[in-house]
């Protein structure tokens, strides 16, 4: 194979080769190696791009991916690293700007990975542990924000009266999530301090409480907060704390359904069964897998916020994309127990496992009169996420235009 793909380079000149050359039947390795061979004089691939990771993007745009590509010199197309990847484009020219670098061992962005050769489907699974792809996305900028519950009644069960589900209000600009169980829900019957009454928010966390020795299985859907319908984004949940009691049969498992793809720690501690996780199961946006608590835990190491988790609790978490989606489901087990009790599941949006601890100035928005520095997408932030202290380094203030005494005004 290797050496008929070296004649095939060898017979096919760069001039003709250019953005043309393409052999959609070979594997991933093979096509690696042809477009080396037909780059020999360079010596690399990329060689007049900007490369980042598995992306070739053209010199004009300045750097490769993050947010903002649509107003970058080389124009979004060339600069956005999802655009790139949607596009199914691999290298098959000389410079290779502008591409998607084909893959040589099917190792997924979530930290686990299973190595050895794999089919790339034509559009391949967004890749949320690339920083620049979470940046450009705005992942962490368009957190889910779960601080307003307009109505907590998951299964029917209260505290509030009317409709089943809990609301959560204004999670994104105009926007509601709704959390419904479709089967039965059995929350801690046993502390009547407990039980349904933790359901809802703690410190930025979204609550459900449940019954050891029992599952439920939950919709999640994006509403427009206008009409209530179902609303369509692109945006993380992350699912904390995933732990179980003191008895050794004692499991906590998480499944969740129609995923674009998930990120755990590279030393989580989660038993994870993947049941549909193959690129193009993710590239369509139906990516399964189950979660299942390993280690004991208690209340002293529950987190207390998303994005300042203990090593410990990154290696409890998991965290799920959803492209372009308004709804998902999870089911959850409580299994194993020995004496009953009440256990609290936590999630959120966005989490440090993707989220960097640092905020960039194009995060911040600048006060009345002032503008963004043409450097604020490389100054970082006093703190995440920035605040006024970052105004004098993220923002000059406009100064109006100083009209000398008695000239006329127009």
């Amino acid at each position: 194979m290797k050496t008929v793909l070296v004649l095939l380079a060898a017979l096919c000149a760069p001039s003709l080769c250019d953005d043309a050359f393409e052999l959609p039947e070979v594997n991933d390795d093979a096509l690696s190696l042809l477009q080396f061979s037909a780059n020999s004089e360079k010596g690399q691939l990329c060689s007049s791009g900007i490369k980042k990771g598995r992306f070739c993007c053209r010199k004009s745009c300045g750097t490769c991916g993050g947010r903002g590509c649509q107003n970058r010199p080389g124009g979004e197309k060339a600069c956005c690293l999802s655009d790139i990847k949607a596009s199914g484009r691999k290298c098959n020219g000389r410079n290779m700007q502008k591409c998607l670098m084909p893959r040589k061992n099917r190792r997924r962005g979530m930290g686990m990975g299973q190595k050895g050769p794999g089919v790339e489907p034509e559009v391949p699974p967004t890749d949320i542990s690339e920083p620049a792809v979470v940046e450009e996305l705005s992942l962490c900028e368009r957190s889910l924000n779960l601080n307003n519950v307009l109505r907590n009644n998951l299964g029917g069960a209260g505290p509030d009266a009317g409709e089943e589900g809990i609301l959560f209000g204004g999670v994104l600009a105009g926007k509601d999530l709704l959390v419904s169980a479709s089967n039965a829900y059995t929350p801690n019957m046993l502390n009547p301090s407990g039980g349904v009454l933790r359901n809802g928010i703690r410190q930025g966390f979204g609550v459900i409480n449940m019954a050891s020795g029992s599952s439920v299985n939950l919709d999640f859907t994006l509403t427009d907060s206008a009409t209530g319908e179902d609303s369509a984004d692109t945006f993380v949940v992350t699912f904390f704390d995933g732990d179980h009691g003191m008895a050794h049969e004692s499991r906590e498992g998480l499944t969740i359904s129609g995923m674009s793809n998930y990120i755990v720690d590279d030393d989580t501690e989660l038993e994870i069964t993947e049941t549909a996780t193959d690129d193009a199961s993710l590239a369509n946006g139906v990516g399964l897998a189950t979660f299942t608590s390993t280690l004991r835990g208690t209340k002293e190491d529950n987190p207390l916020s998303p994005m300042a988790l203990t090593g410990l609790q990154e290696k409890r978490s998991v965290e799920a994309y959803f492209e372009n989606k308004a709804s998902f489901s999870v089911t959850l087990t409580e299994s194993g127990y020995v004496n009953p009790q009440g256990r609290n599941i936590f999630f959120a949006g966005a989490s440090i496992l993707t989220c960097t601890k640092e905020a960039k100035c194009t995060s911040f928005e600048c006060p009345l009169g002032w503008k963004l520095k043409q450097d604020a997408e490389f100054t970082i932030c006093a703190s995440k996420p920035c605040t006024v202290a970052d105004t004098d380094a993220c923002c000059f203030e406009e100064v109006p235009a100083i009209v000398p005494p008695g000239a006329r005004r127009r």
